[in-house]
């Protein structure tokens, strides 16, 4: 009778408590957010599946679960307000295992929306997250880095703001524009190297290689910096779900990062003839392959820089190669009449389902590419100031004695 109780007070202990070996998420959210829903996400290898959803009340909620390996959660706010602009939810990212019982404390406003986070791999500061030691680990990486991702932007802002003077104002001299490109490319460079750093001298983990990815898919990697970066993790022998991600697409990264020799592929001209992208490589010139489409704005808004360049360039011995992400062959015809494009335009018509574009890395236009004399990428920054700083770097400037 006895051994009864004591099984059954057991039993009923287990079933009170989270999953056995399970991790456990619970938030205090201030502001606003009385019945808002909350959902839960993978973050690390997005998808649209929803593995658990509740309900703030009196401004808590909770999750539990189960991860063979830690992962990189998702805790997606719902936005109830009235909006035409797309991802207003608000986020929380965070890394969790077995065993973790993480406690969230944020203010509603202050939390990062989704599309503050488009790229992926960040979070909301303004949550404080503890009871996870792979989380710990993902924020000193991530503060860091953010300070170089508020640099850049801050850059970027006044790039823009050059670029897009207002309405009957004249974009200012063009020195301007390339040194804020000098700017950022600095910034960008220490960003790298902090990434770099701090991935090779911490010890292989799942948290590690998500990182590492992070660093992979930097624009201006190189191949030897993602070799060296796979090579860390060669030695790891239980290699889980992100660390074999990061494997697979770090290999995939280094064909088409800075340093790699040009891939093959074949495209059609405006008649339909069928060219081979390496008979444009190789031939002691250097060539970019500039990628766009008929119904990309911002793609058209650079084809008279284009123009410029090739007018002034071309004879210098710098090619031009326009490879049209359209699958509309009359609309790509009539937006190359409309814009006086001279220079070879080549296109399979298969958008962004294209292999070229996939093979690439190309997931928004416009976007440039630079090879050398020898077929080799030299940057995948191609477009505007960088544009104009590299010319001038390679040629000299000739846009003075335009």
């Amino acid at each position: 009778m006895i051994k009864q109780t004591i099984l059954a007070t057991l039993a009923i202990a287990l079933l009170s408590a989270h999953e056995p070996g399970g991790f456990q998420i619970k938030g205090k959210i201030s502001g606003q957010v009385e019945g808002k829903k909350v959902y839960l996400k993978y973050a690390d290898i997005p998808s649209q599946t929803v593995l658990d959803s509740t309900v703030i009340r009196n401004g808590a909620f909770t999750f539990s679960g189960t991860a063979a390996t830690p992962r990189f959660y998702s805790l997606v706010f719902k936005n109830d307000e009235p909006t035409n602009r797309m991802l207003q939810d608000r986020v929380i990212n965070l890394f969790a295992a077995n065993n973790d019982n993480i406690r969230i404390t944020a203010p509603y406003d202050s939390l990062k929306k989704e599309i503050d986070l488009y790229s992926g791999g960040g979070t909301s500061l303004a949550a404080t997250v503890s009871g996870s030691t792979g989380n710990d680990l993902f924020l000193q990486y991530y503060r860091q880095k953010n300070v170089f991702d508020e640099e850049i932007d801050q850059y970027f802002d006044g790039y823009i703001a050059y670029l897009n003077p207002g309405k009957d104002k004249e974009k200012g001299p063009r020195e301007i524009g390339m040194n804020l490109c000098r700017n950022m490319d600095v910034v960008e460079k220490k960003r790298k190297a902090f990434l770099m750093d701090f991935v090779l001298n911490n010890k292989p983990s799942e948290v590690l290689a998500f990182i590492a990815l992070q660093a992979a898919e930097q624009r201006s990697i190189d191949t030897k910096e993602i070799d060296k970066l796979i090579q860390h993790f060669d030695g790891t022998k239980e290699k889980g779900l992100l660390t074999e991600h990061f494997l697979q697409k770090a290999a995939s990264n280094k064909q088409a990062a800075v340093g790699s020799m040009v891939m093959d592929f074949t495209l059609q001209d405006t008649t339909g003839v069928q060219h081979r992208l390496k008979d444009y490589i190789g031939k002691g010139k250097y060539v970019l392959f500039e990628f766009w489409a008929s119904w990309c704005g911002p793609c058209r808004a650079d084809i008279p820089h284009l123009r410029e360049v090739h007018a002034l360039y071309n004879k210098k011995g710098f090619e031009i190669v326009s490879i049209s992400l359209d699958d509309d062959k009359e609309k790509w015809l009539k937006a190359i009449k409309e814009e006086k494009m001279k220079w070879t335009q080549l296109s399979d018509l298969k958008a962004f389902d294209s292999e070229l574009a996939k093979n690439y890395r190309i997931r928004g236009i416009p976007s440039c590419l630079l090879f050398d004399p020898q077929g080799k990428l030299v940057t995948r920054n191609m477009r505007g100031s960088w544009m104009d700083a590299a010319l001038i770097d390679m040629y000299g400037d000739l846009f003075a004695k335009h």
